[in-house]
């Protein structure tokens, strides 16, 4: 009886000392914080228990605001609440606003005893959490009138515990979700357009600049990635040990990558080379910041605070830095200068936070994110400007060199020419030099309208294909006036010596290297070695005619050259024998497609283009036994290679083959339409990308 006594006397005190107070939910505080509403307990040690929280009289403390930080401290902190329910709803969501943490429990209390337990935290596989979020959140019913007592449970391993604590109902919960879904993937999709688009100027330029910016955004993509508790989620949902270093790792590296990009764009090794010694001292500091999280005890969780206070201290110097080079006179983008205050300002703001000087919810949760997409568009900005200023450069250079020529060539006429007449004389000058190229525009746009005609000539008409091949079509879109793409169909008999020879139908779709003009002449020259291939008695086979025009392709366009043009073209080349229906056929990278009965058959060519080598090797040789009813398709990248539809993508071939199958069973007349169409579609206002070659054959 005693005991009893005691122990309830124990509980009234554990009551009076918490001071708990009771959260009353109605419609207007659903999905507000209510940390003030709740106390709580440090457990430095780890040692304490739920039954210990129940049971033992323990000194709790208050909140002094809705959005509060514990500190970085390797500790297990414990949460007391009540909560009554005023509203109509019986089926909450309650939820931690993303807080890095190992361990998060949620204890229901009924009697003074543990009526229910729910787990997750950084610690714990995605499999295993009650709700499969990036949250610490917990589902929880209580009726309309009643009353629920919760514990909380939170252990953390140095990081900085943030305690925003919200509870709201579960549509509000998951729509707010999906706001903020679409939110972190606009923001995460314009980082890695970012990153993509620097990794092909960095390929195209080979400007060291170019890659360090691509690096650093991705560190940064790595780091907000981290923060927002998407590498959990996407990473490490089953190997939960490596989130235990990703974020001071990420951290570490982001900030490192930032000092090397600001030396790098700065010049400091060629300029300051004192101010470069401190940049590389803080990228050393950070290597073993970094180190530390991989120690396992007190070093890991001091990590946490090492890496906030020198990133800091890193932010800082780049702040300084720049600032010093801009007293000093140096010419530094305007946009460069925005995009390190901005970082700066937004990194001191967020550490601020961490470190409890700053208690600001809104700043907490939007300071960091925001000057980052702040500082990669300026820092795009301003890597554009140094593409535009050494684009720049090189036409000073080549625009002096012009002049210094016309100095030295008419230095003593200009001498006795007045400036105004200088002046004049220029402006004559130019308005000639107008006229001429106006002119000259007309002559190439001329020649350019004589070469489609040549091409024209050379190109089998539809009416000719059609007297050939009667079931059959063509779908032939240049994106220029003349096409770097073309078609090849003609009626032959093969001139074997020694074998019985047979009359066939020859189909070619061929794609020239480049389109317009450039792919246009390719193009003649082609088609003027196909026909000569027609005369050659020792050319019998899609592989002979391949290593022909190969070899004349290659002569032709080195014909008296020092260098070597590696020029030439892709393209798919067959034969079918009219009376066996034997298709025979070689491919320069290009294949053709046969569709029986709803199913597509790819033979595809040799992984070699012609017209690019000397030394070629020579074109293999298939060949297929086609049916009646067969459909066989040739066609150029054009096509597939469109970009459009509603994300600007391309078209790609999975889905081309698709359309293939689906309108195969079609008149061919209707066949050519649906694929116009559908290209047309897709296209929409955008440009065409390439010249477009389709031919279509039914057996």
């Amino acid at each position: 009886m005693l005991k009893q006594l005691i122990l309830i006397l124990l509980c009234a005190i554990n009551l009076i000392v918490v001071g708990q107070e009771k959260i009353t939910l109605t419609d207007d505080n659903l999905g507000k914080s209510f940390t003030k509403s709740s106390v709580y307990l440090e457990d430095q040690s780890h040692s304490l228990t739920i039954n210990d929280i129940l049971t033992q009289p323990l000194e709790y403390q208050s909140f002094n605001q809705e959005l509060d930080k514990l500190g970085f401290a390797s500790a297990t902190y414990w949460f007391k609440f009540e909560v009554k329910n005023e509203t109509e709803y019986n089926e909450f969501i309650f939820f931690i606003s993303r807080t890095i943490a190992d361990e998060v429990f949620l204890y229901e209390i009924e009697n003074n005893q543990v009526k229910s337990t729910q787990k997750t935290g950084d610690n714990l596989p995605l499999a295993d959490r009650t709700i499969k979020t990036i949250d610490n959140s917990f589902p929880v019913k209580i009726q309309k009138g009643n009353a629920s007592k919760y514990i909380l449970k939170i252990k953390s391993d140095g990081e900085a515990i943030v305690v925003p604590i919200v509870i709201n109902t579960t549509a509000g919960y998951f729509l707010s979700t999906r706001l903020r879904s679409f939110f972190l993937g606009s923001f995460y999709g314009i980082l890695l357009t970012i990153i993509i688009l620097y990794v092909f100027y960095y390929l195209g330029m080979k400007d060291k600049s170019l890659l360090l910016y691509s690096l650093y955004v991705s560190s940064v993509f790595l780091l907000q990635f981290t923060l927002d508790g998407l590498t959990y989620f996407y990473l490490f949902k089953y190997a939960v040990i490596f989130e235990r270093f990703i974020v001071v790792f990420s951290a570490a590296l982001a900030s490192a990558l930032f000092l090397v990009y600001v030396k790098s764009f700065l010049r400091l090794a060629e300029n300051y080379p004192k101010i470069n010694k401190v940049f590389n001292a803080a990228i050393a500091v950070l290597i073993l910041i970094t180190i530390t999280t991989f120690i396992p005890g007190r070093l890991h969780a001091l990590s946490y605070l090492f890496i906030n206070g020198f990133s800091l201290v890193s932010l800082i110097v780049a702040f300084s830095t720049v600032t010093y080079l801009k007293s000093k006179g140096e010419n530094i983008c305007i946009y460069f200068s925005l995009a390190v205050y901005s970082i700066v300002i937004g990194a001191i703001i967020f550490i601020l936070t961490n470190f409890r000087v700053i208690n600001n919810e809104f700043l907490f949760k939007y300071a960091l994110k925001t000057a980052v997409f702040v500082e990669v568009l300026l820092l795009a900005m301003s890597m554009s400007n140094k593409l535009r200023n050494l684009q720049k450069e090189k036409e000073k250079a080549q625009e002096k060199a012009l002049s210094n020529l016309k100095e030295k060539n008419n230095l003593i006429d200009l001498q006795n020419e007045m400036l105004s007449s200088k002046v004049k004389e220029r402006t004559e000058e130019l308005e000639e030099q107008k006229e001429q190229l106006s002119e000259k525009n007309r002559e190439v746009l001329d020649s350019i309208n004589y070469a489609k005609r040549l091409q024209d000539a050379l190109i089998p008409s539809i009416e000719k294909v059609k007297e050939i091949v009667p079931d059959s079509f063509v779908l032939f879109r240049p994106k220029d006036i003349v096409s770097g793409d073309f078609y090849w169909i003609k009626e032959s008999k093969t001139t074997f010596e020694n074998q019985e020879n047979s009359e066939v139908i020859i189909m070619s779709v061929a794609d020239c290297t480049g389109h317009g003009v450039p792919g246009a002449f390719m193009s003649i020259i082609g088609l003027n070695i196909f026909n000569q291939t027609l005369k050659e008695k020792s050319v019998n086979t899609p592989a002979q005619a391949l290593d022909y025009l190969n070899a004349q392709m290659y002569n032709t366009v080195n014909k008296n050259r020092d260098s070597v043009i590696r020029d030439g073209m892709d393209l798919a080349f067959c034969t079918i024998d009219k009376n066996s229906l034997k298709l025979t056929f070689s491919g320069a990278k290009n294949g053709v497609y046969i569709i029986r009965n709803a199913e597509l058959i790819e033979l595809k060519g040799d992984k070699q283009p012609i017209g690019y080598s000397e030394h070629a090797k020579a074109f293999s040789l298939q060949t297929f036994q086609l049916e009646r009813g067969d459909m066989v398709y040739a066609s150029t990248d054009g096509y597939a290679d469109q970009f459009g539809g509603e994300r600007g993508k391309k078209f790609k071939y999975k889905p081309f083959k698709e359309l293939l199958i689906n309108v195969s069973t079609k008149e061919v007349s209707i066949q050519k339409e649906i694929l116009e169409t559908t290209f047309s579609n897709w296209k929409g206002g955008l440009e065409q990308l390439d010249d477009v070659c389709i031919v279509g054959i039914r057996i």
